[in-house]
């Protein structure tokens, strides 16, 4: 319970970065999904594949994720890895611009979705499937790499130059 705890009100502050900072937003959680698929997944699947297979028996809410992972993933390194590249490609997305960003923010509310049964310390999930789903309706016109070249201008500057015709 305590991490269902922690973990819900690291989502509703990410939430709340979303919301204010929807930009921000973006950039973290996009990392945040790399962070989890290299020193997560990645890390599991070297020192301890079979974790896997608890990962969705021990504690899951939804009889068929037991039946699933007892019966279906029966490579649990494969498992892992293929768990690992679909975060880091959804992350890539999310990090890139325009209509890419929105497919990795679509790729990753539908993981978040359907990790959330596997126990009660996924529960928070949906609260980080809202924060995406707020951010879909923003528009992005710089990936990481382009915002992190920007040069610093003040905020009322950048405003009046989006306003005058090209």
């Amino acid at each position: 319970m305590q991490q269902l705890i922690t973990f819900a009100i690291f989502s509703l502050l990410v939430l709340l970065l979303c919301l204010v900072r929807p930009v921000a937003g973006r950039i973290f959680l996009g990392i945040f999904f790399l962070v989890m698929a290299i020193g997560v997944n990645v890390v599991l699947v070297l020192l301890s594949p079979d974790l896997f297979v608890g990962l969705g028996t021990n504690d899951a809410l939804i009889p068929l994720y037991r039946w699933f992972f007892e019966n279906i993933v029966a490579a649990p390194s494969l498992f892992g890895l293929l768990a690992a590249a679909y975060e880091v490609a959804i992350a890539l997305l999310m990090l890139s611009k325009g209509r890419y960003v929105k497919w990795g923010l679509i790729g990753s509310i539908v993981f978040l979705i359907a990790i959330t049964p596997l126990g009660v310390w996924t529960l928070a999930n949906p609260i980080l499937a809202v924060a995406m789903t707020y951010l879909l309706t923003k528009e992005y016109e710089w990936s990481l790499s382009e915002t992190l070249r920007l040069p610093a201008r003040p905020r009322r500057q950048q405003r009046w130059e989006r306003r005058q015709p090209r």
